[in-house]
């Protein structure tokens, strides 16, 4: 058995994959600061309007699903529905911030369907952005790649 086993990509978490995506995508993130929860603010403002089903950590009347491994409750900053998109925000300072995000985005895959991880580039000049934007690079080689297992990367 494969914890990553690819789910099918038509159908309602997929349509509804797509659209948050596209959202987020076309989201201004300019932000001042680089304040994580100022991400996440704007992200979830931005999504929950568009979804019956979104769940914002933050809420705690809501009920998030929790990815027990490790000895450890994991859980995303958002998701679309319990089961169907897990959403996490990171703020990307340093190679240490995508080691981050990447290994929790492996771990709430194993409890959701799909993970759409926003890496928002910190650094003065943006040059997480830009290795990730070459299409010759391997950060968008990995970053591609991600898709296989499910995992959609928004770099902004």
């Amino acid at each position: 058995m494969t914890i990553f086993m690819t789910s099918r990509h038509t159908g309602r978490h997929w349509d509804s994959l797509q659209k948050a995506k596209g959202i987020i995508e076309k989201l201004s993130l300019d932000i001042k600061g680089y304040d994580e929860r100022k991400f996440e603010d704007r992200i979830s403002g931005a999504l929950q309007p568009n979804f019956n089903h979104f769940i914002d950590q933050r809420n705690l009347k809501q009920v998030m699903t929790r990815v027990p491994i490790f000895d450890h409750d994991h859980r995303p900053d958002m998701s679309i529905g319990t089961d169907g998109i897990a959403i996490e925000v990171k703020s990307i300072k340093s190679g240490a911030s995508f080691r981050e995000a990447i290994g929790q985005s492996m771990i709430y895959r194993i409890g959701y369907r799909f993970v759409i991880v926003v890496w928002v580039d910190s650094t003065r000049h943006k040059t997480y952005k830009q290795l990730c934007d070459d299409p010759e690079s391997i950060e968008s080689q990995f970053i591609k790649e991600m898709e296989d297992y499910n995992i959609f990367c928004v770099v902004k």
